[in-house]
């Protein structure tokens, strides 16, 4: 069946689910679901689906009980209504925040055959911003898009290595896709990744000077901290990096690359007592 966490439109979730439901029993129509759900014409399912009409909490929880979402899916369920219905923009950043924190669909983990890619960060941000556009052959477009901007031929010589390391593939119309949504080099450590992070974090430097406050959120912090208050820090930081990825993935208005870096590190250490 499908899964509702995959989904961050609701109706899409419905016609979907109704589809699959549809071809199991014949009997589960529209109508069928309007008189379970306790809706008052037989055309209301189907005006959900267009967008004609919205749901209300109360219609939420009946449609949950009509396609029997257990307790989890339906809470999931009410999060993306409410999400659909948000008038403010602070209003759907609150519900898409709390939607990545229910979603719990695992990420690919990157093969170490394509390690390579991270070696260059202009390789990464290529593959990220197909996501924004339908790139055909305009490689001098999409490097206009890119900060700093790159040539066309850097363009097409990064599409390339996607391609290559099958990363990225053009689609049946010419488009270029990644071939995975998202991806995760996991607890890998290579010198491909320690260029990557090394070349991002001089980016952050850059932004400074390239980029107003309004676009770029820089910031620091010094505090003391012992060995085991570390390592909670540290599994703090990693289970964030997970929630900023569905954050992302749950984004459908998504119009930026955004390189987030976290950095952890000591500037002082005190010697182990008893010695000097």
């Amino acid at each position: 069946m499908t899964d509702i966490f995959t989904f961050t439109e609701y109706r899409k979730y419905l016609a979907q689910v109704w589809t699959e439901r549809k071809a199991e029993d014949p009997h589960f129509s529209h109508r069928f679901i309007a008189q379970r759900a306790g809706f008052s014409t037989s055309a209301f399912f189907s005006r959900i689906l267009t967008g004609e009409v919205n749901l209300n909490p109360s219609g939420a929880l009946r449609l949950a009980e009509v396609f029997h979402l257990n307790h989890q899916e339906t809470r999931y369920f009410e999060l993306l209504v409410l999400f659909d219905q948000s008038r403010s923009q602070e209003e759907r950043m609150h519900f898409l925040d709390r939607i990545a924190t229910w979603r719990k669909s695992p990420l690919p983990q990157i093969e170490t055959s394509q390690i390579a890619f991270c070696r260059d960060w202009k390789t990464v941000a290529v593959l990220e911003a197909l996501e924004l556009i339908e790139h055909g052959d305009d490689h001098e477009q999409l490097g206009k898009m890119m900060r700093p901007q790159m040539t066309g031929e850097e363009i097409e010589k990064n599409l390339r290595l996607l391609e290559e390391l099958d990363l990225a593939r053009r689609d049946e119309a010419g488009i270029w896709r990644k071939t995975d949504g998202f991806l995760t080099t996991g607890d890998a450590e290579a010198e491909a990744i320690d260029i990557f992070r090394q070349k991002t974090m001089e980016l952050g430097i850059e932004a400074i000077d390239r980029f107003s406050r309004e676009d770029r959120s820089i910031s620091t912090l010094t505090v003391t901290l012992s060995k085991e208050a570390f390592e909670r820090l540290r599994d703090k930081l990693r289970h964030l990096r997970r929630e900023i990825l569905e954050i992302s993935r749950s984004d459908p208005e998504a119009d930026r690359v955004m390189q987030v870096n976290f950095q952890v590190f000591p500037v002082a250490i005190r010697a182990p007592r008893g010695t000097s």
